[in-house]
């Protein structure tokens, strides 16, 4: 049965109390004294088993509980005293009792992430809230769930402005999009059971195709990564006075005896062009450059699929899936984010999706 007694909190001067059964931290107490205060945290909570089961329980409180309080102590070891908070100790909860019914490393690995995300967010706001729902909703997912809500949250919600080449791009999809498609499925079951853990929702026209607009977004944020290249002659021919802007032109990614526009995006180059202050009729004719000579989206798919055939099976999943159709609720950028800093051990700031 589930043990109802009463707790209390009792504390002497300068301490620090933890919620369970007259549990008190003090201030200066050894790393050793913490992950006692924890355990007795989990057993004077967690459901009473019997023998084997309760053995079994018990040893992955304690591989948990020091795997996190390892990975507390490398960040920041002062976060501790944020468990005096009954709502953190809770989460603390969670997390032992979920790692002791699985024992999946995998899973344990993603709840002490966003354990340690949640010990820096003290103020009940939208992101403490959205923590807090998913440390309960993690272990409900499988790794193959996981990883498709993180490569949506990938594609759609993220750009890298500090590309310069397409090797850095290449790079990026070897290190950023690959390790997430080996789990990719068309299974519409799973699409559902997702919307059903509160992870997004399956869009219906007219917004059904999220997908549809993610690679015309990537040409866009990458446009200068997917030139295919201009004859000097033809930029000779349009700009008389070419020298003064050559410096705006670099030699083509794709093919060196070209030319192109050297700037990542639009963007960019708009910046380039107010600093010199150009006539309209030059600034026209480079960003006529720019766009008219830009790959289509056939060909950067087939570059893509070139670059690495992890793209292929990406491609082949928004043809047939409703993968395209998925949108990511708070919950589930929260999970997907965890879950990229775990595989990939890259850290982004999750309050730019959540605040």
């Amino acid at each position: 049965m589930i043990n109802d007694k009463n707790l209390s909190q009792e504390g002497g001067e300068k301490s620090t109390n933890f919620q369970g059964q007259n549990i008190t931290i003090h201030n200066g107490l050894s790393y050793s004294d913490v992950k006692e205060i924890f355990l007795d945290l989990f057993k004077e909570n967690f459901i009473q088993l019997k023998n084997e089961a309760a053995e079994i329980a018990q040893k992955r409180a304690t591989e948990i509980t020091d795997k996190f309080l390892t990975v507390l102590n490398g960040k920041n070891p002062e976060l501790i005293e944020a468990f005096k908070d009954p709502a953190l100790q809770d989460a603390l909860f969670t997390t032992q009792k979920e790692f002791a019914k699985s024992g999946d490393n995998d899973l344990g690995d993603l709840l002490v992430d966003i354990l340690i995300e949640r010990a820096q967010t003290p103020a009940r706001n939208m992101l403490q809230l959205v923590l807090n729902e998913s440390l309960k909703i993690v272990p409900s997912l499988t790794i193959s769930q996981l990883d498709v809500i993180t490569l949506n949250f990938i594609l759609l919600r993220t750009v890298n402005l500090d590309l310069e080449n397409f090797h850095q791009l290449s790079q990026l999809i070897q290190e950023n999009i690959e390790p997430f498609t080996e789990n990719l499925f068309s299974d519409i079951g799973q699409y559902n059971y997702l919307e059903f853990q509160r992870c997004g929702s399956i869009k219906t026209p007219p917004h059904s195709n999220l997908m549809k607009g993610w690679l015309k977004k990537w040409i866009r944020n990458y446009q200068g990564l997917f030139s295919k290249g201009i004859e000097r002659e033809v930029i000779l021919q349009q700009i008389n006075d070419f020298d003064q802007f050559e410096h705006l032109f670099v030699p083509c990614l794709h093919n060196n005896e070209l030319l192109q526009v050297g700037f990542l995006n639009e963007f960019d180059l708009n910046e380039a062009l107010n600093d010199l202050k150009v006539t309209f009729d030059v600034e026209d004719k480079i960003k006529r450059f720019f766009r008219d000579f830009t790959m289509t989206t056939n060909e950067v798919k087939d570059l893509l699929v070139k670059t690495n055939p992890c793209m292929l099976k990406l491609f082949d999943i928004l043809d047939k899936s409703a993968f395209k159709n998925f949108e990511l609720s708070s919950v589930g950028i929260a999970i997907a984010h965890a879950n990229f800093r775990r595989r990939t051990g890259k850290t982004l700031d999750l309050s730019l999706w959540i605040n």
